[in-house]
């Protein structure tokens, strides 16, 4: 009595491409911000990362008086980063088993959850983010969570990296177990 395989698709989370697609989107989401703050809120281009750097030492060192400067700066780019790369790994959970056009929509929600939760919520004990809610900076997290869900995305399809050496063992269903 002949029996068939049947693969599952057990795709596993690609990590690197996870953390790649959060980064680059928060390169992005950096730069949207910059642009903002300097064409939009009449502040300098480093302002978001001064606020972002400020709420950082001020969360890990309460009692320091912050400069504001651009080692404050390189520390709110330092930060973003590091969420980046952090919500890359979190969408990629979210978003690894659906399709394209409904990744992008979970990453823009994601976006906005993030900055409801950043500019409502840690802004209450960290008030330096107060200085960066309005729709300039909602739009920038949507479209930092929509860029990083269609990244990981489009980076993870079938032949968009390089196969590896090797048997293709994709397609298994009709494989006789012996």
């Amino acid at each position: 009595m002949p029996s068939t395989f049947v693969v599952r698709d057990n795709k596993r989370i690609d990590w690197g491409i996870a953390l790649a697609a959060g980064v680059i989107a928060m390169v992005v989401f950096g730069a949207i911000e910059a642009a903002f703050s300097w064409g939009g809120r009449g502040a300098s281009a480093m302002h978001p990362f001064v606020v972002y750097g400020t709420a950082t030492l001020n969360a890990l060192a309460p009692n320091t008086a912050v400069g504001g400067g651009v080692r404050t700066a390189i520390v709110g780019g330092g930060l973003l980063l590091v969420l980046g790369a952090l919500s890359g790994v979190i969408l990629a959970y979210f978003v690894d088993r659906i399709g394209l056009p409904t990744a992008a929509l979970v990453g823009a929600v994601f976006g906005l959850a993030m900055y409801a939760i950043d500019m409502y919520g840690i802004a209450k004990l960290l008030p330096v983010l107060s200085e960066l809610r309005g729709w300039m900076s909602a739009l920038a997290y949507v479209l930092q969570g929509l860029l990083a869900a269609a990244l990981y995305k489009v980076l993870t399809r079938d032949g968009a990296v390089a196969p590896a050496s090797g048997p293709d063992l994709r397609d298994l269903r009709h494989a006789p177990l012996v």
